[in-house]
């Protein structure tokens, strides 16, 4: 469980072009959130794909050191263009403990996206509280009633 006693269920990948976290927050066997967030090897933000009640949201930075994606919302679809990123930057998602684990890797940063479980940005100053998650030796989310699975199928 997560700190808002939400279950959590999550798996990361490491590869050589970087790694993939999922993350999935239950309550009351209702999804609350789910998220796909890749990092580069270099453990910077790549890409961004979360669903909640608000909508499906993808984010991903571009080149010219902004953020673009767009939210897919009940009443249409929500663009996001030009949202000012540093590629040191942070992206949290509300909520995430997964999202936490991977800025607590990051070490010192100290800017970054916040996004709502609403799929709203707020860039702001990312302080030591947005990246308290208790890790493991390996530097994954160490939950106290955690269980562990094997991605991969062993013969």
């Amino acid at each position: 469980m997560d700190q808002e006693g939400l279950t959590v269920t999550w798996s990361m990948a490491e590869g050589r072009r970087g790694s993939r976290w999922r993350e999935v927050r239950v309550a009351d066997a209702a999804v609350v959130s789910s998220l796909l967030l890749e990092l580069d090897p270099d453990r910077r933000f790549a890409h961004l794909e979360l669903a909640t009640a608000a909508g499906l949201l993808t984010l991903h930075p571009e080149g010219d050191g902004t953020l673009h994606g767009n939210a897919i919302l009940a009443d249409g679809v929500r663009h996001i263009v030009a949202v000012p990123w540093q590629a040191d930057d942070l992206l949290l998602v509300a909520g995430s403990t997964i999202a936490r684990a991977a800025a607590a890797r990051r070490g010192a940063v100290t800017s970054g996206v916040l996004v709502a479980l609403d799929l709203t940005l707020e860039r702001r100053p990312i302080g030591l509280g947005d990246r308290v998650v208790e890790l493991d030796t390996d530097g994954l989310p160490a939950f106290p009633d955690g269980q562990a699975w094997p991605l991969d199928l062993s013969d």
